[in-house]
């Protein structure tokens, strides 16, 4: 038998929203229109200082071996790991069709201003007004520790290591999906940058269903 949604709520263009998963539950974060990324922050919802890093858990998943079946890449992660002390499984990736994925920093007033959008909003802004209805502020953690799902991002690897941010390749309706290995604060954010490719030049919405299995 398939899961079964238990909450499904819309992310509205260029805003954020924190909310808790329970362990064993799925997480799918879904394109409403196509081309929109969704930043993503993962906290243990009974420890806040526990928190999901994106750089270990992509070496992590650098060394696994294929045959495990849970190899990863900094635009294909695998498996979700919390930072170091904890190093604790977090959430694995159970459908990711789209593969496109990056681990990496969000904008913030700094990103607009360099992209001559001051006063611009930006995934800074979003997390910080998500979080605040947990007591947490962007200053105690450790914010750029995020994954964007759906972001096209590339690294030059064979010339000057330049980045290159390109329109998402999802379309409407195109998820990715996440099982909740412990119980988790989830906090998103439907990227408000207009100004790069990165979301097509358009912000749009984002969709977020939280399924239990029968």
């Amino acid at each position: 038998m398939s899961a079964s949604v238990i909450s499904d709520f819309i992310v509205p263009k260029s805003s954020g929203k924190a909310f808790k998963v329970n362990k064993g539950q799925l997480l799918r974060v879904i394109e409403c229109e196509g081309k929109q990324v969704a930043s993503l922050m993962f906290f243990n919802a009974h420890n806040f200082k526990e928190q999901f890093m994106a750089e270990f858990s992509g070496g992590l998943s650098y060394f696994q071996p294929p045959d495990l079946g849970r190899i990863g890449s900094h635009y294909r992660l695998g498996e979700l790991y919390s930072k170091v002390p904890y190093e604790n499984l977090m959430l694995r990736v159970t459908d990711n069709k789209i593969g496109d994925h990056f681990l990496g920093t969000h904008c913030t007033k700094k990103t607009m201003e360099i992209l001559h959008a001051p006063g611009n909003r930006s995934c800074s802004d979003n997390f910080a007004e998500a979080l605040r209805e947990y007591g947490l502020q962007l200053e105690d953690i450790y914010s750029p520790s995020v994954l964007n799902a759906f972001a096209n991002i590339t690294i030059d690897q064979k010339g000057d290591g330049s980045i290159h941010v390109k329109p998402p390749r999802s379309e409407q309706g195109d998820y990715i999906e996440f099982l909740a290995e412990m119980d988790v604060l989830v906090a998103v954010s439907a990227c408000p940058d207009d100004q790069s490719p990165i979301n097509d030049h358009v912000c749009k919405a984002i969709k977020i269903q939280i399924l239990e299995e029968p």
